[in-house]
């Protein structure tokens, strides 16, 4: 007889980049907000049966700070603010491997999280010294699909 595992689960999808260039109070850089829906769903054994929530969450594409919005709230403003392309920043990883520590039981926390901006041509360094776990978080918490990964000497 097998177990049956139930409870919530949340997915995480970046919507796009929405609404007027704002410079960020915390990192003083000049982008477009980026918005990322949150699902729950109620699972029985891994599958999604019903949605519960839906949350929206408009962000600074670089440093991740922003606030939650309402549904109809930011329905509204993807709708006004219209995703026109002009914005294309794409994430990716370093893994720096002339810094991987050596030893059983260390850490390799060799890793940068950098968004390059398709349009300019610029890298913006988003984290360093950080871990794969980390990587992880940011990709769940931003929405994003992937985050390809280039071992640099």
């Amino acid at each position: 007889m097998g177990a049956i595992y139930y409870g919530t689960r949340t997915f995480s999808k970046h919507v796009g980049y929405f609404g007027p260039v704002q410079e960020c109070e915390n990192c003083h850089r000049a982008y477009k907000k980026a918005f990322v829906k949150f699902s729950s769903w109620f699972h029985i054994d891994y599958l999604p049966l019903v949605p519960t929530k839906t949350l929206y969450f408009k962000a600074c594409p670089v440093c991740g700070r922003g606030f939650e919005l309402r549904k109809q709230d930011a329905k509204a403003e993807m709708q006004n603010g219209g995703n026109d392309g002009t914005q294309v920043l794409t994430p990716h990883a370093k893994h720096i491997l002339a810094n991987k520590p050596k030893g059983l039981l260390s850490t390799d926390s060799s890793f940068e999280l950098w968004l390059k901006d398709e349009v300019s041509g610029e890298d913006i360094l988003i984290a360093s010294e950080i871990t794969k776990e980390d990587i992880k978080n940011f990709k769940k918490e931003r929405g994003w699909k992937k985050v390809p990964m280039e071992n640099v000497e």
